[in-house]
């Protein structure tokens, strides 16, 4: 599959400039990306900080026709696996984990982060417009709750972002073109990399901390976790907040 890339100095937000071009033509294969952001966003509308020039910035739109709207969760497995694919080669294996639900961590802190916005026809997915950010030359960050880190700051290493950039969007479609042939060796990885499954760890909910034991996900992408009676607890994202 042959895709389009774009590169701009600045942009207000990559995702937002494809939904833009979404409008005026067929967006799907595109790659764009930008040096500057001067209005990205991460999950829940938070900001994403990030030295200009030093990081890759950048948003993929993929045509995701073939999968029922209702299982569109296997995309926020799919990408995060493309990603972390890539950083396998590059940084310790065994200190990468993908955060419920999609964010990557190397050991307890936030190397990349990804926001999907998808649009559907009827009850299957449309276009996927996938916005990722990954940490990779920048050596300060303010002190965000997730305790940012950048491959520079694990390796001492600067890195190409263009080859690197490629790679990953490489991989990410071929991630995404696993789970028309075989989605549930997706589901299996995805948990084999999930930070903190098949433990116990401390999270806050409606402002109380609890300590319950990661399960799994269901279908629809909903955190499962026991407590210490064996009671099931089910969260969407904005429910629950990992204490690190």
């Amino acid at each position: 599959m042959s895709l389009t890339y774009q590169h701009f100095k600045t942009l207000d937000s990559t995702n937002a400039y494809l939904q833009r071009k979404q409008s005026e033509t067929d967006i799907r294969n595109w790659v764009v990306s930008a040096d500057e952001q001067t209005a990205g966003k991460g999950m829940g509308n938070n900001g994403w900080e990030s030295e200009i020039g030093k990081n890759l910035t950048f948003s993929l739109a993929i045509d995701m026709g073939f999968l029922p709207a209702e299982r569109q969760f296997l995309l926020s497995e799919a990408v995060p696996l493309g990603i972390i694919e890539v950083l396998d080669g590059i940084l310790p294996t065994e200190k990468l984990s993908i955060k419920w639900p999609n964010d990557i961590f190397y050991e307890n802190r936030k190397l990349a982060g990804i926001l999907i916005n998808s649009t559907i026809k009827a009850n299957m997915m449309d276009v996927s417009i996938i916005g990722i950010g990954l940490n990779v030359n920048q050596m300060q960050f303010q002190d965000w709750p997730t305790h940012p880190i950048s491959m520079k700051m694990i390796t001492g290493e600067d890195y190409n972002l263009q080859p690197l950039l490629e790679q990953i969007a490489e991989h990410i479609i071929i991630k995404v073109e696993q789970l028309k042939s075989n989605p549930t060796s997706i589901e299996q990885d995805y948990l084999k990399r999930l930070f903190r499954y098949r433990s116990w760890a401390d999270y806050e909910i409606e402002g109380k901390t609890l300590r319950l034991f990661m399960t799994g996900i269901d279908a629809f992408g909903r955190l499962q976790l026991v407590d210490k009676q064996q009671e099931l607890h089910q969260y969407e994202i904005k429910q629950i907040k990992f204490l690190v």
